[in-house]
C-alpha cells in the first residue's frame, strides 16, 4: 500500500515539475523588475532601497536555480 502512494506521489510531481521551473523563472523576473521599480521610484528611502536589492537578489538567485534545474 505504501508503494502505490508512493508511485501515485511520484507520478503527480513528475508530471508538473517542468510547470513548477518555468514558474520559478517567471517569479524571478517578477522579483527584479519590482526591485528596479523600489530602487528607482524613491532611492531616498534607505528601507526601499534594502529591499529593492533583496529583492533582485532573490530574483537573480531564483533564475539561476529554474535554469539550471531544467
Amino acid at each position: 500500500m505504501e508503494q502505490k502512494i508512493e508511485r501515485y506521489i511520484d507520478n503527480a510531481l513528475d508530471s508538473v515539475a517542468s510547470q513548477l521551473f518555468g514558474a520559478n523563472i517567471i517569479l524571478g523576473i517578477i522579483l527584479i523588475f519590482l526591485g528596479i521599480i523600489f530602487i528607482v521610484r524613491n532611492p531616498s528611502k534607505r528601507n526601499l532601497k534594502t529591499g529593492g536589492l533583496v529583492c533582485i537578489g532573490v530574483g537573480a538567485v531564483a533564475i539561476v536555480s529554474g535554469l539550471i534545474q531544467m
